[in-house]
C-alpha cells in the first residue's frame, strides 16, 4: 500500500512500538494522529511526527472507552479531511503469576485494552474505511505470544493476544478488497510496557509500581524502530503477519507440530469426514 499522502490513526503511540510507527510513517510522508491513554506523551511523539513536514495530532484517549473511540474517528476525520490506516496497537500487561491467581481487576483492564480497544477501534474506524470506497489497511498488534506459548506467567495477556489473531484472521474473511488486514507479532521489543501498571485506572485497582526485573528484561529488546521498519515494509508488500524476530518460528513450530500429531493419532483423516465441515453444512443447506 502506498504510504506518502495517507492518514493513519496509532494507538498506544505515546511510545514505544507505536512512536516507532508513527515517526516511520512520518518519514514516509504520512500524516498521523497520535493516541494515547497519556495525552502528553501523545503531544511529545506528534510533535516530533510533524517535523518531519506532515500533518500530525496528538489525542488523549483510553481504547477501552468506546464513545471516546467513536469522536475520535470523527475529529481524524474532520481534521484530516480522511483517514487510510489504522493502527489498533494501545496494549498493557499486568503483574505476572499464574492463572489462577489473576486479579479479575486486571483481567478487566488487560482484555479491556488489548482486546475490546481493538474492537473498539473497528467498529470506529473499518465502516469509514469501507463506506470511502478507497484503500485502506487496518493493523492490530498481537504478540509472539499469539503463535504460541514462549513463556509462561502472563496468561491473561497471552489470551488477548491469541484473540487478536483471531479476530484478525476472521476480519480479512469479512473485508471488502479496498480494505487490507495485518497482525503485528513482535517477540521481546525494547519498551516501557513493564511500566504498565503505572496507568491502571483506579476503578480497575489504581497504579502500581512495575516490576524492576521486567525493565531488566526489556531493555535487552529488539529496537522499536527495527519493529517500524518490518511494519512499513509489510504495508508496502501487503503482507498479512508482520514477524520480527526469526526464533518465534521454533515457538510456532512446536504448536504446530503437537497439533498435527494430535490430529494423526486422534482424528486422521477418512473418506467422507468433509461432510462434518460447518462450511459443507452451509453450501448443502444453501443449495437446498
Amino acid at each position: 500500500m502506498e504510504l506518502e499522502g495517507r492518514t493513519a490513526v496509532v494507538t498506544g503511540g505515546g511510545n514505544g512500538i507505536g512512536r516507532a510507527i508513527a515517526l516511520a510513517l512520518a518519514e514516509r510522508g504520512a500524516n498521523v494522529a497520535v493516541v494515547d491513554v497519556e495525552r502528553e506523551a501523545a503531544g511529545k511523539v506528534a510533535g516530533e511526527a510533524s517535523s518531519r513536514g506532515i500533518a500530525a495530532a496528538a489525542y488523549g484517549v483510553d481504547v477501552r472507552d468506546a464513545g471516546a473511540v467513536q469522536k475520535l474517528a470523527e475529529d481524524c476525520w474532520s481534521r484530516f479531511g480522511s483517514v487510510e490506516l489504522l493502527f489498533n496497537n494501545a496494549g498493557v500487561i499486568a503483574e505476572m503469576g499464574p492463572v489462577w491467581l489473576t486479579d479479575p481487576l486486571d483481567v478487566e483492564w488487560v482484555l479491556g485494552v488489548n482486546l475490546v480497544g481493538v474492537l473498539n477501534g473497528l467498529r470506529a474506524f473499518v465502516p469509514r474505511f469501507i463506506a470511502s470506497g478507497a484503500p485502506a489497511w487496518v493493523v492490530n498488534t498481537g504478540s509472539e505470544h499469539s503463535l504460541g506459548l514462549p513463556h509462561a506467567m502472563a496468561g491473561v495477556y497471552n489470551a488477548s493476544k491469541h484473540a487478536v489473531l483471531g479476530l484478525s484472521d476472521m476480519l480479512r474473511a469479512e473485508l471488502p478488497e479496498n480494505v487490507g488486514v495485518s497482525v503485528l507479532c513482535p517477540g521481546l521489543v525494547e519498551s516501557t510496557m513493564w511500566k504498565a501498571t503505572e496507568r491502571r485506572p483506579d476503578e480497575l485497582g489504581g497504579a502500581a509500581a512495575g516490576p524492576e526485573g521486567n525493565a531488566a528484561v526489556m531493555s535487552f529488546g529488539l529496537p522499536a524502530s527495527d519493529v517500524a521498519a518490518k511494519v512499513i515494509e509489510a504495508l508496502e508488500n501487503e503482507y498479512f503477519y508482520i514477524l520480527t524476530h526469526p526464533h518465534v518460528a521454533e515457538i510456532a513450530g512446536r504448536r504446530a507440530e503437537e497439533i498435527g500429531n494430535a490430529f494423526a493419532s486422534q482424528a486422521p483423516r477418512y473418506d467422507g469426514d468433509d461432510r462434518y465441515d460447518v462450511n459443507n453444512v452451509f453450501r448443502r443447506l444453501q443449495s437446498g
